[in-house]
């Protein structure tokens, strides 16, 4: 099982956003995948209770009760956990980071994320873990944003992982019924970038080849 943990210390960057679309994405991929809601206003499951599909599951959790969950979604053959959690300095977003096999970092091309990425950059780091960052909310027209972006996060030594994902009114769309882009319209620039940046997720946490290997040992159980 690999876990996988959204975090950024500022608010309002895509955590939720991007939680709910790598986890469809994950699960489309025919991963078994579990989403923990980390953040107190649990708007992402409240997405899934907009949804009238059974997957991905979604569970809130507190730092307290993660280590918990995370047995039991081991135990249960989950193939991914991808944690969302809250912004500004909580003690969820470490927890998540501590139990992370890799920790992805949303970034909008503002000053003011920009100023705060290096804060999550440094608790993954203390914690040993692998980071990635991600552009998020991009003007849809033109590549100056992810250009400026990847000079600057190359400035502070941190990778950037591509594409960037633009602010498209298919994500909106999809939100409101409990979807993503990648369900309610799976050709479109929106379900590309997701597609796009979940290929890079899960090549670096080696998901293709630890699922199908988890997938066939439960294949000769079941026999």
């Amino acid at each position: 099982m690999k876990t996988l943990a959204i975090a950024m210390q500022k608010g309002g960057v895509g955590k939720s956003w991007l939680t709910r679309s790598l986890a469809v994405a994950a699960t489309q991929d025919g991963l078994n995948v579990l989403v923990i809601d980390m953040d107190s206003q649990q708007s992402t499951l409240a997405w899934s209770e907009r949804r009238d599909a059974e997957t991905p599951l979604v569970q809130f959790a507190t730092e307290r009760e993660l280590p918990a969950v995370l047995k039991r979604a081991d135990a249960a053959g989950c193939d991914l956990v991808v944690i969302d959690t809250p912004p500004a300095r909580s003690t969820e977003a470490p927890a998540a980071v501590d139990v992370a096999d890799l920790v992805l970092i949303p970034c909008t091309p503002d000053i003011e994320a920009y100023e705060q990425i290096s804060r999550t950059e440094r608790l993954a780091r203390l914690a040993g873990k692998p980071a990635l960052t991600v552009l998020t909310m991009t003007q849809p027209s033109g590549r100056s944003e992810q250009d400026i972006a990847q000079e600057l996060l190359s400035n502070l030594n941190l990778e950037m992982a591509l594409p960037a994902i633009a602010r498209l009114k298919a994500h909106r769309d999809a939100a409101r019924e409990g979807k993503t882009a990648t369900e309610t319209d799976p050709g479109s620039r929106a379900a590309n970038e997701i597609n796009e940046l979940w290929s890079v997720i899960s090549a670096r946490l080696q998901l293709s080849t630890s699922a199908l290997v988890h997938k066939h040992k439960r294949a000769k159980v079941r026999k």
